[in-house]
């Protein structure tokens, strides 16, 4: 599957501007880690934007209602800049910066935002009027621009394109460009603190409004309309120009110039921990309907590595001693929960018992999926027109065999070997099946009704009895129709993973990725905790889990409720030789898995 583009320069953009964030901290001699807090909590403010600002009143509304799920995947830059301008406001006081942050901010902004812009040109969201000058660009069949062009009458739903349009996009690419160039040429002015955003926000916001002229009113997420023959965001553009303009000229007349600050001191270790887990918390809460896959791994990047590092700061000058120990663990265990994907079965081995031994086992899965045919992209535009869907459902039955040896004082080496077979039966959830970007190269087997699944599933692990366990294999074979829009694609190769700490009878963190059965038919990442309640013949453990069916190759194109799932996994020793593992998921609307596995511990040849 080629990559999505707008995806893949929307990302690009944020990392272009990261990177130029970091050598902003390295070159103003900023504090590392506060810098950090206050770029992903910038970051954060400056997606949730983008979303907030299309939404309409009666969307407000909505939003305001207990339970609503209110989500959208139309964004505007427009709103970015205003969360983007209260993250930085609020935080840097907290954290102790100074007013110079918000220059750091204003090169990073438009590069990355020219970056992204790419990828609006290549989907066509953010369209520009039909026109017959130079540099016009055309679209093809299945893309937002065309069909609003069908839409309006101005060309059959049999054209090979749109008809020729104003490349805005470019214009924008340009625009920002320019303002960079600026931004360049000024670097070595004495302003004041603050003024180089302020500038920026202002020949953008000036910029804009000019395009607005050259735009599609049906490709502006923020609404079309007319007053006195301008647009009301070009209105609201042309306030914020003249305001953002003549502040920053009033500031640099009459305002005092400060220098470059000083490097700033270290942020205390507990206030930037407390920080991330704040913000990693809130990811988690906004969740699918506000943060796309992308989005989350955006903001995650950068606070992921700040609460390690603050987690060994805290336990490396802990002047408790492990009486405090159990804090940062629990603190990372608690975002890692909040971040991240669940648990898999037990090792229920005896201290007492053989660390030598040969087991077999086996075991089933079911579960059902929704997938779609195909995923028009619109950008930053949204998703407009409703797609084809069809429903798959799956069983899998597997065997097999592995070898346990001892490896230092208490631990063990697992080597084991899984074959699996089963098959998938798929149905249309519609009468009429719609492809809105014609009749791409489909797999036949969904409208057959079935395909056939197979695997073979090495696997290795290293484990402590006790504390813990950390495995890697592969699933080899026809694993998975799993993708969310390509019944085509057939997975043939996947990773799986598997790793829990802890103290497997009281509490453990558990964290896997396609472990087992979980890796067949529809890829399983789950994150959770569990418990063995004091015993050790039993442990639940229960979390989070994702499904590919809803995320692998997903764009932020659709929405999907049942995005989060639920799940429980027991283990459960019926002696010293048999081993019980059920298993279950849902997001209690389309999804579903249900599995379970038993595990024989063959006699040793001692006890013959």
């Amino acid at each position: 599957m080629p990559p999505n583009p707008y995806l893949l320069f929307y990302l690009l953009g944020f990392a272009l501007a990261a990177l130029l964030l970091l050598w902003e901290c390295h070159r103003r001699r900023y504090a590392l880690r506060p810098w950090l807090l206050l770029v992903a909590g910038s970051v954060l403010l400056l997606i949730l934007g983008t979303k907030l600002i299309t939404l309409s009143w009666l969307d407000w509304q909505h939003l305001l209602q207990p339970a609503a799920g209110h989500g959208t995947a139309q964004r505007s830059v427009l709103g970015g800049m205003l969360g983007a301008v209260v993250g930085i406001a609020v935080l840097r006081r907290w954290l102790g910066f100074g007013r110079d942050v918000f220059d750091a901010f204003a090169l990073p902004f438009v590069l990355g935002l020219a970056v992204q812009g790419v990828g609006c040109w290549l989907v066509g969201c953010c369209f520009g009027v039909a026109t017959t000058g130079p540099g016009a660009v055309v679209y093809a069949p299945g893309t937002l621009p065309f069909l609003a062009q069908v839409a309006q009458g101005h060309i059959p739903a049999t054209a090979a394109h749109t008809l020729p349009l104003h490349a805005v996009q470019l214009y924008q690419i340009l625009l920002c460009l320019g303002i960079g160039a600026v931004l360049g040429l000024t670097r070595r002015q004495p302003w004041p603190a603050g003024s180089r955003l302020v500038l920026t926000f202002g020949l953008y916001a000036a910029g804009r409004f000019g395009l607005e002229f050259w735009r599609d009113p049906l490709g502006d997420v923020l609404g079309a309309g007319d007053w006195l023959g301008l647009k009301p965001v070009q209105v609201a553009l042309l306030l914020a120009a003249s305001g953002l303009l003549g502040y920053f000229f009033h500031s640099i007349r009459h305002k005092p110039a400060f220098g470059t600050c000083a490097a700033l001191p270290t942020a205390p270790p507990r206030r930037n921990l407390l920080g991330a887990v704040a913000l990693l918390g809130v990811t988690a809460l906004l969740g699918p309907q506000w943060l796309t896959l992308p989005e989350q791994l955006v903001v995650k990047s950068l606070l992921l590595p700040l609460l390690v590092v603050e987690v060994g700061l805290l336990l490396l000058h802990s002047t408790a001693g492990q009486r405090l120990t159990g804090l940062p663990l629990g603190l990372a265990a608690l975002c890692l929960l909040l971040t991240s994907q669940a648990p898999a079965p037990p090792d229920s081995t005896s201290n007492k018992a053989s660390r030598t031994y040969t087991s077999i086992s086996v075991g089933g899965l079911t579960g059902r999926s929704k997938q779609y045919y195909e995923s028009p992209d619109y950008g930053c535009s949204g998703t407009t027109f409703p797609i084809s869907t069809y429903q798959q459902r799956y069983a899998v039955g597997s065997v097999g065999v592995a070898r346990t040896m001892p490896v230092g004082r208490h631990g063990t080496l697992t080597l084991a070997l899984d074959a699996s077979r089963g098959r998938s039966l798929f149905r249309p959830l519609q009468d009429t099946i719609i492809l809105l970007r014609g009749t791409p190269n489909l797999n036949l087997k969904p409208y057959q009704g079935r395909a056939s699944l197979y695997a073979v599933s090495p696997y290795i692990e290293l484990a402590n009895p006790n504390y813990f366990r950390l495995g890697l294999g592969l699933h080899m074979g026809a694993v998975a129709y799993d993708h969310l829009y390509e019944p085509r694609a057939l997975t043939t190769v996947t990773p799986q993973f598997l790793f829990e700490i802890g103290k497997f009878s009281t509490l453990y963190f558990h964290l896997s990725t396609h472990y087992g059965l979980q890796g067949l038919a529809d890829g399983t990442t789950t994150v959770g905790v569990g418990s063995g309640f004091g015993l050790s013949t039993f442990r639940l453990a229960g979390g989070f889990a994702s499904v590919n069916s809803k995320t692998k190759g997903g764009d932020g194109a659709h929405f999907e409720k049942g995005f989060a799932l639920a799940f429980l996994r027991a283990n459960l020793l019926l002696n010293q030789r048999w081993t019980l593992e059920p298993y279950a998921t849902t997001n209690f609307n389309d999804v579903y898995q249900l599995s379970l596995q038993t595990r024989y511990r063959l006699p040793s040849r001692k006890s013959r």
